[in-house]
Parts: C-alpha cells; sequence; structure tokens
C-alpha cells in the first residue's frame, strides 16, 4: 500500500492509532515560508479523538513534534517532517472485535483491497 503522494510537494504518512506515533514527512515545501503553526494546532484540536460523542473514547494530546525541515519558524528547504505520539494505546481493547468492520473506519475496505 502506497502512502506517499504528489509530485511538486510530495507527502507520505506513517504510522497506525496503535503504534507509538503516526507521522508525515513532506518534500518539496518552499524555503522561507512560515506556516502559522497556531492554525495547524487548532485544526488538528477539531480533528483530535474523544472530543465528541461520534468520536473515539480515547484521549490523545495530538502535540506535534517537528524533527526536521523547519529552522526559526520557517521552512528551510530540507524535508518537513512531523511526529504525533500516540500517548492512549491500549490494542487489547479492540482483540474480540478485530474481526469486525467499525463504522468510520477503512477497516472492511482494507480488507478486501489487501486481503485481510
Amino acid at each position: 500500500m502506497s502512502s506517499c503522494y504528489g509530485k511538486n510537494i510530495q507527502i507520505s504518512i506513517f504510522g497506525q492509532c496503535h503504534s507509538p506515533a503516526i507521522g508525515v514527512v513532506i518534500d518539496g515545501l518552499p524555503a522561507g515560508f512560515a506556516p502559522d503553526m497556531e492554525k495547524l494546532s487548532a485544526f488538528l484540536e477539531r480533528r483530535a479523538p474523544g472530543r465528541n460523542a461520534l468520536s473515539t473514547p480515547r484521549q490523545e494530546t495530538d502535540k506535534v513534534e517537528i524533527v526536521s525541515g523547519m529552522a526559526d519558524g520557517r521552512f528551510c528547504g530540507a524535508p518537513f517532517a512531523a511526529l504525533i505520539y500516540n500517548h492512549n494505546v491500549h490494542s487489547s481493547d479492540y482483540h474480540n472485535i478485530k474481526e469486525t468492520p467499525r463504522p468510520g473506519h477503512a477497516d472492511f475496505s482494507a480488507f478486501v483491497k489487501y486481503h485481510g
């Protein structure tokens, strides 16, 4: 399964909800650009788990750790890499339903496409 997208700006995503972290590497961002980190934080807060009755009850901070690609608040031309650590990971909670597709998840389509 490919998790790399784009031509001019290439994005690669990785990780699973029960892995130690999820992350992204973005290549091709313009050096010198200063992204609005407050807007990014507000966006992440909107989609964070445990914030409404329809989402997972897991609580995660979704705090971004930038590991490369920025200097002094600006993109520096190197590939941008960021991690979000999963802190509330309890894979055993899902053991009884691991064969059951869950609404709102890619379980069924991934099972069909990747044969399990």
